[in-house]
């Protein structure tokens, strides 16, 4: 079996019970060689099922008259379950327009934009707010559209309780499965926000949002109405993204905030992702500057754990040293968290 093969099949057995009609596709082209082969289109290192399926639904919502958008919940409001004629129909589809499946596969990237991650940000970047005793400048890692770097415009609901900005038309709703994290009424003050990002996308331009739109699974309805949300509040007074390389482009970054001010630098999902010589490098460099200026960092793990969860922790200076605290576990979406550092009960 070929590395694309089990590619797609790993993403079918992900998908189950989640989203039944990427399941059945992944698992039906995992043996059909034209699809495998328009996958094999797709730059090395990158995820190859995920970009077809996003491109896919990406111009899907363009087609919707094809006879595979009777099964996509995202395009008709009265989907198909997942049939016989429902992989010769993706088949069909893709091998139609191939041509302009294939430039998709060549220049987009998978950058969901996990806007409920902004329900773990809340009380994280407030303990960090805490510690540092003044507005923060956010600096985040890897931020796609930027729509977590505006986690103080929204509205959250912390099983039923209401907390963040109150005149957001953007409500995120997270389960506290255990421990006591810091929800205040209101959202600490934040002095900048930037992003860095090899690819960031633009919240001003359609193909970019409707690019995002694509990334999100047919049946997480819910997911992409927190989306479109979100793009109408960044739409607004769209968040500072510089296109570069998280270390290449951060010291710059770091030397044109103010020296006096606290600097909180974030990333979730993405040490995972790169060389672990840069993750070593990136974090270095940050707890050496630690030394130098008031720096946070609240930073995911580049390894996952392979369970339901992911961890952040919050890296900072103290006495000659770093303390490194593990601050939350989460579903990577942000739909719970248990925030760690006290006695474990259920809210």
């Amino acid at each position: 079996m070929s590395a694309l093969q089990t590619q797609f099949r790993d993403l079918a057995e992900w998908a189950d019970g989640s989203s039944p009609l990427y399941a059945h596709l992944c698992r039906h082209a995992a043996t059909n060689q034209q699809i495998l082969a328009l996958a094999a289109t797709v730059p090395e290192g990158r995820q190859a099922p995920h970009l077809l399926l996003a491109a896919v639904q990406y111009l899907l919502e363009r087609r919707p008259d094809h006879r595979l958008a009777e099964y996509y919940p995202s395009v008709t409001p009265e989907p198909r379950d997942p049939d016989e004629a429902c992989f010769p129909a993706f088949r069909a589809f893709c091998l139609d327009h191939a041509d302009d499946i294939r430039p998709l596969l060549g220049t987009r990237r998978t950058q969901t934009n996990a806007v409920r991650r902004s329900a773990v940000l809340y009380p994280a970047v407030t303990q960090v707010a805490r510690a540092a005793d003044g507005p923060l400048a956010l600096v985040e890692l890897g931020p796609s559209a930027g729509l977590n770097l505006l986690f103080d415009r929204y509205r959250y609901d912390y099983d039923g309780r209401a907390v963040g900005n109150s005149e957001s038309p953007v409500t995120i709703e997270s389960s506290v499965r255990c421990g006591d994290p810091p929800l205040p009424a209101t959202p600490p003050d934040i002095h900048s926000r930037v992003g860095i990002d090899r690819n960031p996308l633009d919240v001003t331009d359609e193909a970019d949002r409707d690019w995002l739109r694509a990334l999100v699974w047919p049946e997480h309805e819910s997911r992409r109405a927190i989306l479109d949300g979100t793009l109408s509040v960044a739409r607004d007074d769209p968040p500072e993204l510089l296109a570069g390389d998280m270390l290449d482009d951060l010291p710059p970054v770091l030397a044109a905030i103010p020296s006096d001010v606290p600097v909180c630098v974030v990333n979730t999902l993405v040490l995972y992702q790169v060389p672990s010589e840069l993750s070593q490098a990136l974090s270095a460099f940050l707890e050496d500057r630690m030394a130098e200026r008031p720096l946070h960092w609240l930073t995911g793990r580049s390894e996952l754990s392979g369970g339901e969860s992911v961890a952040l922790d919050w890296k900072r200076r103290a006495g000659d040293g770093v303390e490194t605290t593990h601050l939350v576990d989460y579903e990577p979406h942000g739909a719970w968290l248990s925030w760690q550092g006290s006695d474990c009960r259920r809210r």
